[in-house]
Parts: C-alpha cells; sequence; structure tokens
C-alpha cells in the first residue's frame, strides 16, 4: 500500500502550523539546518515528518515540510510549504 496522502497532509499541515507560530529569527536560523521528527499517524503507520527552510530571496524563507512512511515515498515525499517574509508576515 503506498503513502496515506490524507494523513500525510494532516501531519504536514499540523507542522507548518507550529511552524507559524514560530519568529521570524527562528526561520532564519532554520537555513543551516533541518528538522527531522518520528510521528505515528492516525491509520497506525510511522512517518517521517522533515522540516527545513530554503532562503528565497528579497529576506524571504520558505519552510518545507516533507512527509514520507519510509517506503517508496521516501523517495516523492508528500511536501508542504509556507512563505514568510521579513516582517514576519506570510505570503499569499
Amino acid at each position: 500500500m503506498g503513502l496515506n496522502k490524507e494523513t500525510a497532509a494532516r501531519l504536514a499541515d499540523a507542522r507548518l502550523a507550529e511552524w507559524q507560530r514560530a519568529s521570524y529569527g527562528e526561520w532564519r536560523a532554520m537555513l543551516d539546518d533541518k528538522n527531522v521528527r518520528q510521528v505515528n499517524g492516525e491509520d497506525g503507520k510511522r512517518y517521517s515528518v522533515v522540516s527545513y527552510a530554503l532562503d528565497d530571496g528579497d529576506g524571504r524563507v520558505r519552510m518545507v515540510v516533507a512527509v514520507d512512511d519510509g517506503n517508496w515515498s521516501a523517495l516523492v515525499p508528500l511536501v508542504r510549504d509556507e512563505i514568510m517574509m521579513s516582517d514576519g508576515t506570510f505570503a499569499d
């Protein structure tokens, strides 16, 4: 069975929601790092939730969250992202 995309999307969205409560400085600090969590989904499967930041230019930081279940989905994980502007607001 492949990646449960609904569960993976909920996990990615939940992680992005956590990052949305963080400051611009915390997002910038992630430019040289990544955060990996092992999370149990409501479907009973174990998922890897990886967060990392990319410099998006002009002071913007793009936070990317990738989720996979360790099988073939690790090659093409479900990805969600958000962009924070230098003033702490989010791009539409």
